[in-house]
This record gives structure tokens, C-alpha cells and sequence, in this order.
């Protein structure tokens, strides 16, 4: 990162503003942005409910754009996100801004600008791997003569069309990358307007700078800051929302059939007796605390067959050498958080997690943080050895790398360890891994030394977005009456 000695949180270039398609747009209404040691380094404008109304409103007015021309866009757009200095920020840049406000090591951001470039040239792969493979996408579907369309027979074809025009989108903060899931929006023709997170409104902004440069029609995408009390407003006005949150969020929308929350993973790492764990540290290691462990595919929770105590003496022996340092340092691994909400956080743990045996003048604070002296601090990993899998601290997901390491035993079928985003499988047992992969409960398995966080542009993450985006419905003309029925 050349340019890292260049850049300073001085205020200058962190302002972050409203990018409706009209352009730019500097609130009244603005909060301001600090840094994990509780520096201020901007302000963040705030869009009120009228105003997200009005963006809306913009977007769905706006000249549409060809498919084939959005798609080279969103590819230009990833190599723009790695490569180009936008509106004067520069990649590296971006890295620092993004490390020092949200607390994450500049290494997750560097990794994420190669995300985004991947996911950009992947987009019209992804587009056509999502797809139901006997429907025609809606953008294809000639009505002067079904079968040139390619995929119709009979005068009759099942049409692949959207559920709505806009996407409102409630944005995390745990992980850059989470932004990567709203870009195949829009290969799919939607509008996304998208509320950041406070902890990182620079990958988002960063994104939308990229798209329009790249030439994606201004009307396809808006940066709309604002309160978590005007939030709701942009998922009202929007035809359809993906929203990130807790369990709570989960819950208050698991009966709407137009909001998708997105929640807690609870990834696993299972490991049967037929094969040795000690060969397999590093992949459990690396699926618990890559990426500072703040993602919803990193494990929190382990299951070995045999001796799932020494495995737990020796994952809390391997995470304890990651180093504690600032979130700028280019060796920094771990989550760092403002020094206040970080002791808040060891309060919390202290009575959930359980205190470390330690003297009578220990601080119980210590097993969770270290202090940095700036204000802010490195939140430690946290390893608990459980006797059964069926303890309450099995499945508990934390925002650092934990885990929780419990006996497998063969009767606790997959269904018993509850839902799991992605789950690790180490084991000879194919049957095993054939219940795993069967299982409702299971959304993603990997088989051998593959970590819980790995993924590929194309294939699903919690399902695909395109299953919720998307729909088939019947198209027949009169030519239907007439031809066979296969």
C-alpha cells in the first residue's frame, strides 16, 4: 500500500455523503464519523424518510439500460473498485479508511478488492448459473416469434422475470464483502439503493463511485445514509429488501415474503474419529479466525469424535499467537473496537462465556481484550471447551474468533446441531457427508481441508439471490393450441 504514508483521517475526503442519480447530495441533517480510538474523522450525512422517498422515486423514473451493457459495467466496475483512484481516493486509501473506522485489519479490505473484481468479471456467469435452466430470461423473450427465443417450443415458454423494479438494501458492518451479494442485483436488472453501515460507508461508496464510472446507468444505484430509526422507510418504499442483522431481525422477518434477513451463520467444523485432527489445525484454525472472524462463515462451534478437548487446547494454544495490534498495521489480524465497547463486550462474556481461572486481582476483562492505550482495543479469540453439544454456548455466534469445542457423538445426527450456513465436514464417512448435504438445516457443505469461509462467484451463499429476485411464470401464445404437448 504505497500511498498508506499519504493518507491521514484529517476529515479531508471521509465526508460521506447522499449519492442519489441526480449526483451527489450533502445533507442538513449529518452524525459525525470517528475511528476506533473515538477520533473524528468526518461526518456522515443522514437522509431523511422524504428524501429516500424521493431517491426512490428518481430511480424508478430513470432511463433503463440493456442487460449487456449493465454486465460489462459491473466488470469494469470490479477492475475500477481494485485499480482506479475515485473521486480522488486511491486503493489504498480506501484500505486505511475502511480499517481504522470499522475496526477490521486492512488486510480483510485488500482481500475484498479482489472480491469485487472477481465477482465483477463473474457477473453474467453468475447471471446464467442462477438461472432455472428451462426459463427465458424476460430480456430474451422475442414476442414476435416465441421460438426464436432458444428455449421455447409450441408457442408456450416459462419466462424468468423480476419480482419488482428496486432493491432496498440494510447494509452490515461486520465485513466489506457482504456489498459483493447487492452487485448481482443488479446484473439481474434491479435498482439498489443501498443504506451503509456506520462502521463502513467507504465500501459502498467506494462501489457506487466505481459503477458510475464504469457506466452503469445512474438510475441503477443510490448511497442513502440515515438513522436506524429511518431505515424502515427505504425497505417500505423499496418493492423488495435484503436486510443484515441478529437473530431479532431475523424473526421480525421470517414471515415476509418481500424482505430477506440475513443473520447469524453458525458455521461448524465436524471431525470423526477416522481422521486425525491434528492434521487439520490449520483448517480449523483458518475457518475460525480468517478474516479477523467477524464473518457469518466463520466457525463458531467445533465437533470432534475424538479427544475434543485436546483439540480445543490446541486451537486456543494457536489462536492466542495472532498478534495484537492497531487495525491499520499491516500484520493486524484481529477485531479492534473502541476501548469502552470493547470492556462492555467482557462484561457481557464475563457472565455468559464464563470467567478464566485466574489470581484473585486478575481484571476478568483480560480474557476478552487488550487494551492498545489510544482509546480502542483488539478483542482476543476465545476457544471453550464444552462437554456436549447440547450446551447453550454451542452455536453462540460473537463478532472475534470463538469457539466452541464439544464431543461428537454418531446419535447427534446433523438436524441436532441446528441450522449452520456452511459446515466443514472431516471425515471418511460419505453417508455422513451425504445426510449433511441433505439436510434442510445445512446450507452449505465442504468436504475435507476446505474452511467454512471459502465461496466462488456463482454459487450460493445462503441460498441464491436470484431464488428470491426472481420468479418463473408461464408465457403461451396461440400457437400453443395448436402444437404437441411434450
Amino acid at each position: 500500500m504505497a500511498d498508506d504514508a499519504a493518507v491521514t483521517l484529517d476529515g479531508t475526503g471521509c465526508d460521506i455523503g447522499v449519492e442519489r442519480p441526480s449526483g451527489p447530495y450533502r445533507s442538513a441533517n449529518r452524525t459525525p464519523l470517528t475511528d476506533v480510538t473515538g477520533r473524528p474523522v468526518g461526518e456522515l450525512s443522514l437522509a431523511p424518510p422524504l428524501l429516500i422517498r424521493q431517491v426512490i422515486n428518481e430511480m424508478r423514473a430513470a432511463p433503463g439500460q440493456a442487460a449487456d451493457e449493465r454486465l460489462a459495467a459491473l466488470a469494469r466496475a470490479g477492475e475500477l473498485f481494485v485499480t482506479a483512484t475515485l473521486d480522488g481516493e486511491t486503493p489504498g486509501m480506501y484500505c486505511r479508511r475502511q480499517a481504522l473506522v470499522s475496526g477490521l485489519p486492512a488486510s480483510v479490505a485488500r482481500r475484498t478488492l479482489d472480491r469485487v473484481a472477481l465477482a465483477g468479471r463473474a457477473a453474467a456467469d453468475t447471471l446464467t448459473a442462477q438461472r432455472p435452466s428451462g426459463a427465458v430470461p424476460f430480456e430474451d423473450l422475442s414476442f414476435g416469434d416465441l421460438a426464436a427465443a432458444g428455449r421455447t417450443s409450441a408457442g408456450a415458454a416459462a419466462v424468468w422475470v423480476r419480482k419488482g423494479d428496486v432493491l432496498g438494501v440494510l447494509a452490515p458492518g461486520n465485513h466489506p464483502a457482504t456489498h459483493v451479494e447487492w452487485l448481482g442485483a443488479l446484473a439481474l436488472g434491479y435498482r439498489v439503493a443501498v443504506r451503509p453501515s456506520q462502521r463502513d460507508p467507504f465500501t459502498p461508496r467506494r462501489l457506487v463511485r466505481a459503477l458510475r464510472e464504469a457506466g452503469l446507468a445512474p438510475g441503477y444505484v443510490a448511497l442513502l445514509p440515515t438513522t436506524h430509526a429511518h431505515a424502515e422507510a427505504l425497505v417500505d418504499g423499496a418493492d423488495l429488501g435484503l436486510v443484515y442483522g441478529g437473530d431479532s431481525v431475523v424473526a421480525r422477518y421470517a414471515d415476509s415474503r418481500r424482505v430477506l434477513a440475513q443473520g447469524p451463520g453458525r458455521s461448524k467444523v465436524l471431525i470423526t474419529r477416522d481422521v486425525p485432527w491434528r492434521s487439520h489445525l490449520d483448517t480449523v484454525a483458518d475457518s475460525v479466525a480468517a478474516d479477523a472472524g467477524v464473518q457469518c462463515l466463520n466457525a463458531s462451534a467445533v465437533l470432534c469424535e475424538d479427544d475434543a478437548p485436546g483439540l480445543a487446547h490446541a486451537l486456543a494454544e494457536r489462536l492466542a499467537r495472532l498478534p495484537l495490534l492497531p487495525p491499520g498495521h499491516p500484520d493486524a489480524a484481529l477485531p479492534v473496537r473502541p476501548l469502552d465497547e470493547a470492556r462492555r463486550l467482557a462484561e457481557q462474556l464475563h457472565e455468559s462465556v464464563g470467567p478464566r481461572p485466574a489470581g484473585p486481582d486478575a481484571d476478568p476483562a483480560d480474557r476478552f481484550l487488550a487494551d492498545l492505550g489510544d482509546g480502542s482495543a483488539v478483542l482476543r479469540p476465545v476457544v471453550v471447551p464444552l462437554d456436549s453439544a447440547r450446551d447453550p454456548r454451542f452455536g453462540v455466534e460473537l463478532p472475534f474468533p470463538y469457539a466452541a469445542v464439544a464431543p461428537w457423538e454418531p446419535e447427534l445426527r446433523p438436524a441436532a446441531f441446528g441450522r449452520t450456513l456452511a459446515l466443514t465436514v472431516l471425515s471418511e464417512d460419505a453417508d455422513l457427508v451425504r445426510e449433511c448435504v441433505a439436510s434442510p438445516l445445512i446450507r452449505n457443505t465442504h468436504w475435507g481441508a476446505v474452511p467454512t469461509h471459502w465461496s466462488r462467484p456463482g454459487l450460493p451463499h445462503d441460498g441464491a439471490l436470484a431464488e428470491f429476485l426472481r420468479e418463473s411464470k408461464t408465457f403461451a401464445g396461440e400457437a400453443a393450441l395448436r402444437g404437441p404437448v411434450r
